[in-house]
């Protein structure tokens, strides 16, 4: 086991025993287990997930949407810190929907690639939570 902090602007998401963290890099989703290699890597938008303990079912994970962020990992602790991370309990599927509409939105207009670049992470994040979302409704219906 290791120990594993997730922590956003508004305060931590999770703090406690951890024995997977998956991890969507630039580079891909990483899995991340005790006694893992020390890093330190940027994360893209998308679905960060835990499995608290190695019998827990993927239909147990503790799923977040983030919005990019950093994790830091020394082999027996990881730390996961974001701008902005939504909870299963946060996020409410028909939001969801409506705020990937509007980053679908903005993608079509965007008048700068800054402007681009910025519709295209709000599209990732606004993805991401909704399939929190997906994800918190399958496992619980």
């Amino acid at each position: 086991m290791m120990h594993f902090q997730l922590v956003a602007s508004s305060g931590n998401k999770f703090d406690g025993e951890a024995y997977e963290v998956l991890v969507p890099t630039r580079g891909g989703m990483i899995g991340i287990f005790e006694d893992h290699m020390p890093i330190i890597s940027a994360a893209q938008p998308g679905v960060l997930s835990v499995r608290k303990k190695a019998s827990d079912a993927d239909s147990a994970m503790e799923h977040f949407a983030i919005k990019g962020g950093v994790v830091e990992v020394d082999g027996k602790t990881v730390s996961f810190v974001a701008d902005e991370v939504t909870t299963a309990d946060d996020v409410n599927e028909k939001q969801a929907v409506e705020a990937l509409a509007r980053a679908e939105e903005l993608v079509r207009h965007a008048d700068s690639q800054s402007a681009l670049h910025e519709a295209h992470r709000m599209l990732q994040h606004s993805s991401a939570q909704l399939h929190v979302a997906r994800l918190k409704r399958r496992h619980h219906n």
